[in-house]
């Protein structure tokens, strides 16, 4: 039984992987309950350290690739934000040193023939 359990625990983190590389998010949260499972299944079998470690590594491994996700797609949402306020005006220093935002009239691009 510990072979099977390690078996699929090893292919659900290869899945993992390749959907956190794919930023496939909603696959991502499918894997949860089974990861959630498969780990109840494995403290059931009471497995050696020499066992665990090679799950443990591809464990890392994901955590890492989504801390990383997570910065990416919070630098998006920044960058989103700061595209956003410059349809709205733009952003200068006074002579104080002051941060002041000055608002455009007209936000509607000019085209030239």
């Amino acid at each position: 039984m510990l072979n099977t359990v390690i078996t699929q625990l090893h292919q659900l983190l290869n899945q993992e992987r390749e959907a956190l590389i794919a930023a496939d998010f909603e696959a991502l949260a499918t894997f949860v309950k089974q990861k959630e499972e498969l780990l109840i299944q494995l403290e059931r079998t009471s497995p050696t350290k020499d066992v665990l470690r090679p799950v443990r590594q591809k464990m890392d491994e994901n955590l890492a690739l989504m801390a990383a996700a997570i910065k990416g797609v919070a630098a998006a949402g920044e960058r989103l934000a700061a595209l956003q306020n410059v349809k709205s005006g733009l952003s200068v220093y006074d002579n104080a040193g002051r941060l002041e935002h000055v608002r455009t009239h007209n936000p509607a691009l000019e085209k030239k023939a």
